[in-house]
């Protein structure tokens, strides 16, 4: 994911989108957004909703949760022991 994408997934608001593309990879769903099927402009109206609905606390939940996410996911040093523990499991404990 670019970091504009991580900008948009954990900014201040949850984040609504298809399955179709690569953002849905980056919500989960409940958690730091919302996600609908494709094509369906019911199932789409219906996330909306879900994330209209969002008191500001589970806005700021669904920041924080994201914000964690991104961290984990594009962190430089967890990226590389995540690597080295893939490639070389014995080297990384």
């Amino acid at each position: 994911m670019s970091a504009g994408g991580g900008e948009v997934v954990y900014g201040a608001a949850p984040v609504v989108t298809t399955t179709a593309g690569g953002l849905a990879e980056q919500v989960t769903e409940g958690v730091t957004g919302f996600t609908s099927e494709p094509a369906r402009p019911d199932a789409l109206a219906a996330a909306i909703d879900r994330a209209l609905a969002t008191t500001p606390k589970q806005r700021d939940q669904m920041r924080q949760a994201g914000q964690s996410e991104l961290n984990s996911r594009f962190n430089h040093d967890a990226a590389v022991g995540r690597f080295l523990g893939e490639i070389t499991p014995w080297a990384v404990r």
